[in-house]
């Protein structure tokens, strides 16, 4: 009976979500779900966590809530361990772990003065797989 079990019980209608990393991939499906079940969005693509801190609190000033953070926006790049450079390591943790502590943060302050609100946080298999092309990326994700 799936024809008429009632699709109201998963609406977002009025509620709003901020999806990092939306423009492509996984961030892109969970924009195009979150849509689709009634959302407003806010869809973030910068590469930098204070960009994105910035573009919450854009968020706030526009809709005047948080509902739903989906934290998935992430980076890899590629080398092996002995070659990996500090910087590559940096930019890695800043996007895939720093940015998911700060936004988290952030969006956990407006929650709560609000009363309610959900995190989602998106991790990734090769955190526990690990990979030794990718050392910050496992690590970052394992963190998550």
């Amino acid at each position: 009976m799936l024809n008429s079990f009632n699709m109201d019980f998963f609406s977002l209608k009025g509620k709003v979500a901020i999806v990092t990393g939306g423009n492509t991939g996984l961030g892109q499906a969970y924009v195009v779900a979150l849509a689709k079940a009634g959302a407003d969005l806010f869809v973030v693509t910068y590469d930098r966590a204070w960009d994105e801190t910035r573009a919450m609190v854009a968020c706030v000033e526009t809709y005047g809530k948080i509902d739903i953070l989906v934290n998935n926006a992430g980076t890899i790049r590629r080398a092996p361990l002995l070659e990996y450079k500090d910087e590559d390591w940096k930019a890695v943790m800043d996007i895939n772990l720093n940015s998911v502590y700060f936004l988290s943060q952030t969006a956990a302050k407006v929650m709560v003065a609000q009363g309610s609100g959900k995190i989602i946080n998106i991790a990734s298999m090769l955190s526990f797989q690990g990979g030794k092309f990718v050392p910050p990326y496992t690590a970052s994700k394992h963190g998550v």
